[in-house]
């Protein structure tokens, strides 16, 4: 029985599980792949080769590593994917330095998950 490769994938960097599988919850009777990682760094590699994906990053997980990573891998990276940074009252400042950089939608405030989902659907589309 062959194994269908999937549509479309979610890259998560997150240190601490949240969004990864809340939105394996939200997509799983979607073909997509939800994947996460511990570091900005993987973000591109796991996203190549897909003609649909879409980057979540968890500022409060490392802003330094995140604000590094956009202004070096994301600003150079020859495919636009979209980039969706989720912050809080401490990073709220930074929205607009943030979408200069890339980033093409900022949460300051927790959503909830089929909230979430949907934007993701909206920009994956």
């Amino acid at each position: 029985m062959p194994i269908n490769s999937p549509d479309a994938v979610i890259a998560v960097f997150e240190l601490k599980p949240y969004w990864g599988p809340e939105l394996q919850r939200q997509f799983q009777s979607d073909n997509m792949a939800i994947t996460e990682c511990r570091s900005v760094g993987d973000l591109f590699p796991i996203v190549d080769g897909f003609s649909k994906a879409l980057i979540v990053v968890d500022l409060d997980a490392s802003i330094e590593n995140c604000l590094a990573w956009l202004g070096s891998e994301a600003s150079k990276h020859p495919v636009r994917v979209p980039i969706i940074a989720i912050g809080s009252a401490t990073t709220a400042e930074l929205e607009w330095r943030l979408r200069e950089a890339g980033v093409t939608a900022f949460l300051p405030v927790l959503m909830a998950g089929p909230d979430f989902a949907r934007l993701c659907r909206r920009l994956l589309s």
